[in-house]
């Protein structure tokens, strides 16, 4: 169990590694935060895009941080464990009106952050502000279906499953993946979810 305090826009979490503190991403944390995504791409075993496939530059990174803190419907979050940006959280509703209720999630942890509740914290605070949030009512993400790790943690914090979409995804091997679809409601909903209790 985590307790979470937070002044100002941060949260802050006392883990297994160290305190980590959660906030809004700056355009200054590009550099930092594109490496932890180039980290864990690397791994090859999360996410759809492959090493070779990212081509952000830290210029575009910035650009994506400011435009989506500044979206009324949008936050992109860092984590730092004692200064140290560690993982990151975009959330976005959809552009389109009949979208901007729902508001999609993409978590990225460092491989030495994992298992001490960086990801706790990121999921705390980005399902916090959902609530708080007058336009959105709809958390969703995607998820591989071995990924069994995530889905407890997003089960933790009130995701349910969906759908899935059977071998959706083929690697360079030959092997298929099923995507495992996840959504919480959060219109109205005042609990982050067992991850851990929000105190003034």
């Amino acid at each position: 169990m985590f307790s979470f305090g937070r002044g100002g826009r941060r949260w802050r979490a006392d883990t297994g590694l160290g305190r980590v503190i959660v906030e809004d991403a700056r355009p200054d944390d590009a550099a930092a935060l594109l490496g932890v995504q180039s980290e864990v791409i690397e791994e090859g075993l999360y996410f759809i895009t492959e090493p070779d496939e990212l081509t952000e530059s830290v210029a575009s990174k910035a650009a994506v941080i400011r435009d989506l803190n500044r979206r009324p419907n949008a936050r992109y979050f860092v984590a730092r464990l004692e200064g140290e940006a560690v993982g990151m959280l975009l959330v976005q509703g959809g552009s389109l009106r009949r979208l901007h209720h729902n508001a999609r999630i993409e978590i990225y942890v460092s491989a030495r952050a994992r298992g001490a509740g960086v990801g706790s914290a990121l999921m705390s605070s980005c399902v916090e502000w959902a609530t708080e949030n007058p336009i959105i009512t709809k958390l969703s993400l995607n998820v591989f279906a071995h990924n069994v790790r995530a889905i407890k943690l997003y089960e933790r914090f009130g995701f349910v499953r969906e759908g899935l979409r059977a071998r959706e995804y083929r690697l360079a091997n030959g092997q298929y993946l099923d995507d495992v679809l996840m959504f919480r409601m959060v219109e109205g909903d005042g609990d982050v979810g067992s991850g851990g209790a929000f105190s003034a």
